[in-house]
């Protein structure tokens, strides 16, 4: 999966657009944007009693697989209200889902390659919401409501219509609920959210729902950290919700590796320009690098006639800003290779800010937001400190001081982006409005760098194994 994401970087550098999910320079805010940007939803009229300041506002999360690749994409809300939503029956619980219906609704035109959508609903909105206003690619539909008392025949019915229409709905959260027993028969899966549960319990809920019901599928949300992600994958879990992938730990006293080194010493000579020639001899040096760099250039994805079998081949055919974000993304892998969901996620972040940098900033500081959005993530990738992490690539003062202090002209665009994984509605509220923009744009810019993402890794003339 890595090898196809980096391959698909070809494409930066063309003349004319790629043939899938080319990134285009980006342009200002009153220019066109360039293939088919997510409709930005139109604003619903608040309930009574909802000011503008609670107004909650969409966020998303991966949903991974065993392999920890990305299969999924959770879409919820987050905002002051939903802490005090006391029933899931009232206006405003009704608004909240409206909020994901409509993103829904703008998903139909833009389908994510690969992917799923996952979303929240509560047992109301199932029956409201009909199949008219879901993506044609099968979504996944979290279900949880009143638990003490029996599903009703009406919600078997909509259930039924999901299913029969290609979605799957799983129930979120609720096992040993009498709920959830009238429904596990029907159920494509079920959840459980780890943050609330012990091992023990997690293991005695997951195994009475196994034996009600075996060969349920099992989710984990919550999975916050890597044992709780090792703990569910034991329990049979497979499909796996959280922030453990880009979890901070203190990483204090570590150093890069010597590879990763030669990586970013490779990567400022690429950025000044240095020989070729000195640059196929420091590769040569690594033979773990040069397999991955003959293997990347000979995929069929290049329309190469023959094998190339030299490293100053393989650099003439890939050029020096080519080789430059073949080396980026290399550096956020760690050298492993197999980390894809924190490449993706990476990628997600970087095209994020490149798209709401579009509104305000030029083309040329645009593609700095997207190479900000990249190195963001590194210390996860490295488990080094980010500061460790980014002083051998000796970048712009502007780059630094966005990184390490959120301060400077890009500082806002990354502070921005932390709030919208960390779904703080007031942040994303407040960074918005400093940057001129509105919620729904932020939104919307959102799901479109994760189609663009989706569409890079699903490209078919990229799956050859890398």
């Amino acid at each position: 999966m890595l090898g196809k994401l980096i391959t698909a970087f070809q494409h930066w550098l063309d003349d004319t657009p790629a043939p899938v999910a080319p990134r285009a320079k980006p342009t200002t805010a009153s220019a066109k944007e360039t293939g088919a940007p997510i409709p930005e939803i139109a604003a619903r009229p608040l309930p009574a009693g909802m000011t503008v300041e609670a107004e909650p506002v969409l966020v998303h999360r991966e949903v991974l697989d065993e392999a920890l690749a990305v299969r999924g994409v959770e879409f919820f809300v987050r905002g002051e209200l939903r802490d005090k939503i006391q029933t899931q029956r009232n206006a405003a619980r009704r608004f909240l889902d409206g909020v994901l219906v409509d993103q829904l609704a703008s998903l139909r035109h833009t389908p994510m390659r690969q992917r799923q959508a996952w979303v929240q609903l509560s047992e109301l909105s199932l029956m409201r919401l009909g199949t008219g206003k879901l993506p044609a690619r099968a979504c996944v539909l979290l279900l949880a409501d009143d638990t003490s008392r029996p599903a009703s025949a009406d919600l078997r019915e909509a259930m039924s219509a999901m299913q029969d229409a290609g979605h799957e709905v799983w129930l979120d959260d609720v096992i040993g609920s009498p709920w959830c027993h009238s429904l596990l028969g029907q159920a494509s899966g079920v959840t459980l959210r780890l943050a609330l549960r012990t091992p023990f319990e997690a293991d005695a809920l997951f195994r009475e729902v196994r034996e009600l019901q075996p060969g349920i599928r099992l989710g984990a949300w919550d999975v916050n950290t890597q044992e709780d992600f090792e703990l569910a994958r034991r329990l049979r879990c497979t499909r796996f919700s959280g922030a453990f992938v880009t979890r901070r730990e203190d990483w204090g006293g570590n150093e890069l590796s010597p590879q990763m080194l030669t990586v970013a010493s490779l990567i400022n000579q690429i950025q000044e320009e240095t020989n070729l020639r000195e640059v196929a001899r420091v590769l040569k040096q690594d033979m773990a690098m040069s397999y991955r760099l003959l293997r990347y250039v000979n995929s069929a994805a290049h329309g190469l006639n023959q094998q190339i079998a030299t490293i100053e081949q393989g650099l003439l055919i890939l050029g020096q800003a080519q080789m430059d974000r073949w080396l980026t993304l290399l550096l956020l892998s760690g050298g492993a290779m197999g980390d894809t969901a924190l490449t993706e996620i990476a990628l997600t972040r970087a095209r994020f800010l490149e798209l709401v940098g579009s509104y305000r900033l030029p083309p040329e500081q645009c593609e700095k937001l997207f190479v900000l959005g990249l190195f963001s993530m590194l210390d996860v990738a490295l488990k080094v400190p980010l500061e460790t992490a980014v002083k051998p690539l000796r970048l712009a003062e502007p780059l630094n001081a966005a990184l390490l202090r959120h301060e400077g002209a890009y500082g806002m665009y990354l502070s921005l982006a932390d709030a919208c994984e960390r779904g703080v509605a007031s942040e994303i509220a407040r960074y918005a409005l400093m940057l001129g923009l509105t919620s729904n744009k932020v939104s919307a810019r959102q799901v479109e760098a994760i189609n663009w993402v989706a569409e890079i890794a699903a490209q078919p003339a990229l799956r050859a194994r890398q």
